[in-house]
C-alpha cells in the first residue's frame, strides 16, 4: 500500500473526519483530499510538506517517518553520487579485454541502476493497482462522502435560509443535478432516501449529473458541497436556475413544499469552536 493510502486508511479506521482537520489546520479540503490521492502536483511545492505534516499531526502518525516517505516518492532526497570505478590498466600489447575488466567498465548499469529501475517498475505497477480499486474499495469512498442529518448537526450550524416561492411551475416538475466535484447527494421524502456519488477520479460509467421527477410530494435534497454545482427545475411551462442561488462552501439542503409551492434553501457553515 502506497505510503498516503495508508494514512488515509489509519484516518478513516480512527473515525477522524476530513472536516476536523480542515477546521483545526485551517488546510483546505481541496488540499487535505489531494494528499489521501497522492495528487501532490495539486498543492503549491512551498506547502506540500507543511501541509503534509500538519495532516501526520491531526491524525497521530509518527510525522518524521510520515515526511521521510514524502521526500522519498516525491524524490527530494539527495542523490549520493557513486564513486568512480578505476579500470584496471590494460598492457597496449593486450588485445583482449578479461572479464573481470568488462564488468567495470563505465558501459555496464552498476547496481543503483537496476534498483532505481525495479522501484520505478513497483511504482508504476502500484498506480495502476491504485487507479484499478474493486467495488469494496468504492464502499470505502461512499462511507466516507456520506452526509447524514445527525453528522450535519454536530459538525455545521445554519448560515442562512432562504424561501423562493415557485407558484408558476405546473406538475411534473423535472429537477436536473450536476456536479462537477467530488458530492454526495441525498434525494429523500418520510418514507425512503436515493443517494447519488460522485468521485474525483470518474470511471467510464460514472455520470455527474442526475434527474429526479418532482410531482408536488414533500422532498428533500442535502447536497455535500455546492460549489460548481448546477441545480435546474423544468416543466412544461416554465424553467428556473437556481444554480446561482444555492452557492456554498460547505453542505446545503433544500427543501420542496408543496403548499403552498416553494423552495426552501438551507445554507450551512462549520461550528465555531
Amino acid at each position: 500500500m502506497i505510503f498516503y493510502s495508508k494514512y488515509k486508511r489509519f484516518r478513516l479506521d480512527n473515525k477522524i473526519s476530513l472536516e476536523d482537520i480542515q477546521r483545526r489546520t485551517k488546510i483546505d479540503l481541496v488540499s487535505l483530499k489531494a494528499i489521501e490521492l497522492g495528487k501532490f502536483s495539486q498543492i503549491s511545492n512551498v506547502y506540500i510538506r507543511l501541509f503534509f505534516k500538519a495532516y501526520l499531526k491531526e491524525i497521530g502518525v509518527d510525522i518524521d517517518e510520515g515526511i521521510e516517505e514524502l521526500d522519498s516518492f516525491l524524490n527530494q532526497k539527495k542523490i549520493n553520487h557513486n564513486p568512480t570505478v578505476r579500470k584496471k590498466k590494460v598492457k597496449e600489447d593486450d588485445k583482449s579485454l578479461k572479464f573481470v575488466d568488462i564488468i567495470n567498465t563505465d558501459n555496464m548499469f552498476n547496481s543503483n541502476t537496476l534498483i532505481g529501475l525495479a522501484i520505478f517498475f513497483i511504482l508504476v505497477l502500484l498506480s495502476f493497482a491504485l487507479n484499478n480499486l474493486s467495488d469494496v474499495s468504492n464502499v470505502d469512498k461512499e462511507n466516507e462522502l456520506r452526509l447524514s442529518d445527525s453528522s450535519l448537526d454536530k459538525i455545521y450550524t445554519i448560515r442562512s435560509q432562504e424561501i423562493l416561492s415557485k407558484e408558476t411551475f405546473s406538475f411534473p416538475i423535472t429537477i436536473r443535478f450536476q456536479s462537477n466535484n467530488e458530492n454526495y447527494i441525498e434525494y429523500s421524502d418520510s418514507i425512503s432516501a436515493k443517494e447519488y456519488f460522485i468521485f474525483d477520479d470518474k470511471s467510464a460509467n460514472q455520470s455527474n449529473s442526475f434527474s429526479e421527477i418532482w410531482n408536488g410530494e414533500e422532498k428533500t435534497f442535502l447536497i455535500a458541497n455546492a460549489v460548481n454545482f448546477e441545480l435546474v427545475f423544468f416543466s412544461e411551462d416554465a424553467f428556473t436556475d437556481l444554480s446561482k442561488s444555492i452557492v456554498n462552501d460547505f453542505p446545503i439542503k433544500i427543501d420542496l413544499i408543496a403548499d403552498p409551492l416553494s423552495v426552501s434553501i438551507t445554507k450551512y457553515i462549520p461550528k465555531s469552536r
